[in-house]
């Protein structure tokens, strides 16, 4: 409840007409069903069973409206949309799920909240997390939102439907709300216990780690064991909260069962504080139920003016997700079955743009849907492609000597092998063909990997694509990837038969117009060390047998390094560029069973409705908190 002073002190009124262009801009989000997607600033109402979380609430908003009894009386959780009218104006509300009523009478409203909390938890006490929206507008009222939970339960109540697993539910319930970054708690703690072994004190301190948006409640100061007071817990001195606690005395059992009335109750409070021996010498933010409702509209002010620019950022990111998702999963399916055609057709060339696009690196705005990390360390397309023909045959690089693998003893029996008959000390050419052609037909099985490699990667690139261009239509993906594994698998094998025939070339037929190596197809003799005995030929064709294999070696390696990455370059990886589009026309338009299979299922109509639903929400939202509230 508001004093009337309160305005004077606040700069004119001014910090409540902010909040409750505030709390109604809020209020305002959540009837546009944001909440869903966003969480929005609000206070919940966290105590255990019976800590008087009612009492408090009644006494913020100044009405007797509340259901009470024995055991959880809270079973729904209850929205309360609180809104300040004038002096004196007559006090009503309205329930979301109560179409078209005003109640004026308030004892009406108690009797809905049972009503509408019987019908969806059930009559015997159960417990289910949906809300009950109540509006209220009063002139005892702050503008405020406020979420009354269940107090947290241990023991399920005899012969009701509750399980026995209440405390965990009841707990969850309020970690779902109370967990929330934008949510602030108020921490209903009776005094007549010890505030370092409150439940609720300890849930609110492992949900808000920082003990920033929590405001402790401390009830039932009239009850507490004589001599004994809650000096130390109001001044901020036993457990810490940043934002403090506030002292109320709430109305007793006996003065509900007098009739006595919230106002009443309040008048009651303010004096029983004021002659208090103890509580009259605290400043007075300690205690209060204004205190409370003064400093809660304070905080909640300052939240929801911190908040906002968030929530319009994270808006408008969602909606941007939203609408990319929409453009991916495209309008509805065309009824007219050549209508299906062209949409087929129009989608297989954004997959052969998105295709070639990938491979040659050219900027996709299809493919910038996705965040991209720039620390991104795996590379893609073509650059991954470029990286396989850079890998092969990196080991021969440089000055490696082939011949590291032989044995003099290898090399001398290779000579005395082919001499056959004839006369000793004229080692032949087939010398050379017997010890390096071996070498040769090793470079044969990574070649043809380097080929595999880059043909595996081209499928599994047409797989992704595939399926994300054809998402809506899961049921044709797999004939079209069909017929795409076809068309690549035979420019595969092509591409294949050329690499073979290329290593084989260098197997059937040595040739070089190297003119470093023919520049030394004289220098045997020369090459003899002149401490070596002239007699001892065999050492020095042995040494030079080695120097011949080792450097036409690595003329091959000089060669084929190069000639394999432009084999499949151009017969693999260009040609399918070149030739996916035509085929893939021709062979779709043979195949019967292409039309019969260009269907949603259900799930991707139900995807694009309820995303369009969603855009409709962020973008009247963002509409919505793009007027300034101020």
């Amino acid at each position: 409840m508001r004093d009337k002073d309160d305005s004077k002190a606040d700069g004119g009124g001014l910090l409540w007409t902010q909040l409750r262009k505030f709390v109604n801009l809020i209020d305002e989000l959540r009837d546009l069903g944001l909440q869903e997607h966003i969480n929005l600033p609000r206070i919940a109402v966290l105590g255990t069973q019976s800590s008087g979380k009612s009492s408090v609430l009644e006494s913020i908003v100044g009405l007797d409206f509340l259901p009470r009894g024995d055991g959880v009386v809270t079973r729904r959780p209850l929205e309360l949309r609180l809104h300040h009218l004038q002096e004196n104006a007559t006090p009503w509300a309205v329930f979301e799920e109560v179409k078209g009523k005003k109640f004026t009478n308030f004892t009406e409203v108690r009797n809905t909240i049972e009503e509408l909390t019987d019908k969806t938890a059930g009559e015997k006490k159960g417990i289910v997390d949906e809300p009950i929206v109540l509006t209220i507008f009063s002139y005892t009222c702050p503008d405020l939102t406020l979420i009354d939970l269940p107090g947290i339960t241990r023991i399920p109540l005899k012969g009701s439907d509750q399980p026995t697993n209440i405390e965990e539910i009841t707990t969850e319930m309020a970690k779902r709300y109370c967990g929330d970054d934008r949510t602030i708690i108020l921490c209903v703690i009776p005094a007549n216990i010890d505030l370092t072994t409150s439940e609720a004190l300890k849930y609110a301190q492992d949900w808000d780690k920082h003990q920033v948006r929590t405001v402790g409640v401390i009830t039932k100061l009239d009850i507490m064991d004589s001599g004994t007071n809650a000096k130390r817990a109001l001044t901020n001195q036993e457990v810490f909260l940043k934002l403090g606690y506030v002292g109320v005395k709430n109305r007793s059992q006996q003065d509900i069962l007098n009739k006595t009335g919230v106002q009443s109750g309040l008048d009651i409070e303010k004096e029983w504080f004021s002659n208090h021996p103890v509580y009259r010498t605290l400043p007075k933010d300690c205690y209060g139920t204004d205190t409370l409702t003064h400093k809660l509209s304070r905080i909640m002010y300052a939240h929801i003016r911190t908040s906002l620019p968030e929530i319009i950022k994270e808006v408008e990111e969602k909606l941007k997700s939203v609408e990319e998702r929409l453009r991916d999963l495209g309008p509805s399916l065309p009824v007219n079955a050549s209508q299906r055609m062209q949409l087929m057709w129009s989608m297989v060339n954004t997959f052969i743009n998105s295709f070639r696009n990938k491979i040659t690196g050219k900027f996709d705005m299809k493919s910038m849907k996705q965040k991209i990390d720039k620390h991104q360390s795996t590379l893609s397309g073509g650059a991954k492609i470029k990286s396989v023909f850079f890998d092969l045959y990196k080991e021969y690089a440089g000055d490696y000597k082939v011949t590291n693998v032989l044995q003099d003893k290898d090399i001398e029996r290779a000579i005395i092998l082919h001499e056959g008959d004839d006369l000793s000390g004229f080692p032949t050419v087939e010398v050379f063909y017997y010890l390096i052609q071996p070498e040769i037909e090793k470079l044969k099985e990574p070649a043809i990997n380097c080929l595999l490699d880059v043909y595996y990667y081209l499928e599994e690139m047409a797989h992704t694509i595939i399926n994300k261009t054809f998402a809506r239509f899961p049921s044709i993906t797999g004939e079209l990837m069909a017929i795409i594994q076809q068309i690549m698998g035979e420019e595969r094998d092509k591409t294949k038969y050329i690499v073979e025939s290329l290593i084989e070339s260098q197997i059937g037929y040595m040739f070089t117009n190297d003119a470093e190596y023919n520049g030394k197809r004289t220098d045997i003799i020369p090459k003899a060390d002149t401490g070596e005995r002239a007699t001892d030929s065999t050492k020095i064709y042995v040494k030079e047998m080695r120097a011949r294999i080792d450097t036409y070696y690595r003329l091959i390696i000089r060669n084929i390094r190069d000639a394999v990455p432009k084999i499949v370059g151009c017969f693999l990886v260009r040609a399918i560029q070149d030739k996916m589009q035509l085929e893939l026309a021709a062979r779709l338009a043979k195949n019967d069973q292409v039309n019969a299979l260009m269907s949603e299922p259900p799930s991707v109509a139900e995807e694009r409705k309820r995303l369009t639903l969603t855009r409709d929400v962020l973008k009247k939202a963002l509409k919505a908190m793009q007027r300034d509230p101020e």
